[in-house]
This record gives C-alpha cells, sequence and structure tokens, in this order.
C-alpha cells in the first residue's frame, strides 16, 4: 500500500495510472468522505483531504487517513492544519473568514484532489522556495477559454483512449470544477458525487476493474 503521491511516480516494473485505475481511486475516495459525511449518527468531517492522506493498495483500492483529528487536537493546530491546506492548494474560500472545516469545505478539497488526479499535476506551491503557486482550477479555467481542455488531461491517463468525451474524463472534469465552485451551496455533495462517478465509468476498464465490483471494491474506503 503506498501514498497516492507516490503512486503516481512512474518507476519501472510499476503498473501505469490509467483512466479506469484513476477512476477507482477517486471513486474509493469520494466513497470514503460521502461515508464519513452521511453514515454515521453526525457527520464526521475529514478536514484535510489531500493526495498524501489518501493510501491506495496494489488493486487500486483507496483508503482514506488522519480523518476526524480536530476531535483530539488545540485549536492551534486544528489552525494550522487549515493554514496547510491553503500552502498546497486544497483549502475552500470560504476557509478565509471561518477556520472550521464542513462538509462542503471536504468537497472543495476533493475538487482539487480529483483534478490532481486527472492532471497530473500538484497543487499549492512548487519549486525548492514554493515560489510558483499551482491553481488548477485556474488552469482549467484558462484552458477552457483558449479551447484546449483535452491538453490539460495527464498524458498517462490519456493512453488507450479513443474518446475523453465516452470515457468520462471531461465528465470527471466538469464534476471536479463543481466540487470547486467559490460559492458553497453550488458544489454537489459527497453523496452526488459518488453518484455522477458510478453514472460515468470509463468503458476502457482495466482488468482491476470490471463491471462486477468485488466485496472489496464495496466496502467502505477509510
Amino acid at each position: 500500500m503506498c501514498c497516492l503521491n507516490d503512486c503516481a511516480e512512474s518507476k519501472p516494473g510499476k503498473p501505469a495510472l490509467n483512466w479506469a485505475r484513476r477512476h477507482k481511486i477517486a471513486l474509493g475516495i469520494a466513497r470514503g468522505l460521502a461515508y464519513l459525511h452521511t453514515g454515521q449518527e453526525a457527520p464526521i468531517i475529514h478536514g484535510n483531504v489531500r493526495s498524501k492522506n489518501v493510501l491506495v493498495d496494489d488493486f487500486f483500492f483507496a483508503r482514506l487517513t488522519e480523518f476526524g483529528l480536530d476531535k483530539i487536537m488545540v485549536q492551534a493546530v486544528a489552525d494550522e492544519i487549515v493554514s496547510q491546506a491553503k500552502s498546497d492548494g486544497y483549502k475552500a474560500p470560504e476557509l478565509h473568514k471561518m477556520k472550521k472545516c464542513n462538509p462542503r469545505s471536504d468537497v472543495y478539497a476533493f475538487g482539487i484532489l480529483l483534478l490532481e488526479i486527472l492532471m497530473g499535476k500538484k497543487p499549492g506551491k512548487s519549486g525548492r522556495n514554493g515560489g510558483e503557486y499551482v491553481d488548477l482550477p485556474s488552469l482549467v479555467k484558462a484552458a477552457v477559454l483558449e479551447e484546449t481542455t483535452m491538453e490539460v488531461f495527464d498524458l498517462e491517463a490519456m493512453k488507450g483512449i479513443r474518446s475523453p468525451m465516452e470515457e468520462g474524463l471531461v465528465h470527471a472534469l466538469k464534476l471536479a470544477m463543481g466540487c470547486c465552485a467559490p460559492v458553497t451551496t453550488v458544489r454537489p455533495s459527497m453523496e452526488e458525487v459518488v453518484k455522477q462517478l458510478e453514472e460515468n465509468r470509463p468503458r476502457n476498464r482495466s482488468a482491476l476493474y470490471s463491471p462486477t465490483e468485488t466485496r472489496s471494491d464495496a466496502e467502505t474506503p477509510c
């Protein structure tokens, strides 16, 4: 099992992260967040959704880590996590005014994470000195305006795909941008995100992602 950050790195003998596998990872993350938000008597806010807090096993099942920590940590530490989220590019706009995370701020962070999966780019500050800030939603908006949307997708994800529209890539991109909407009420719930991802599975599935899911795939990925 490895961190999603490490899974994205190309290494000899390592399975390529094609779109079917990326979709499976994204769906697993979405299911985990939906379960935290609605599967308990009281909603659990993750509050720290980012690629380094997602573990992926050899069969591309995703597991969330570091959720619910806000209930046991002091406020100063919780504030530091929100501050780090800003630096890493996962911080929802409303958290500039209110520091307490909520389900919709989790949705925003998931949207950034889904863009990261689709684009193969890390959000937030990059470089040794952190001089450059990578704003993934802005990159997508610019590509749409310049009519170069297909160029935002990671080339590794595009391999073997004839039509990004039919394979669900374009829909996933729109879904990610919806999750990143500046207005919280416009963002979908994580249950709606799961539904849309399930309804728009890639046709070109790998052998590890068949239409009939295994029991492990249906389990809560937390």
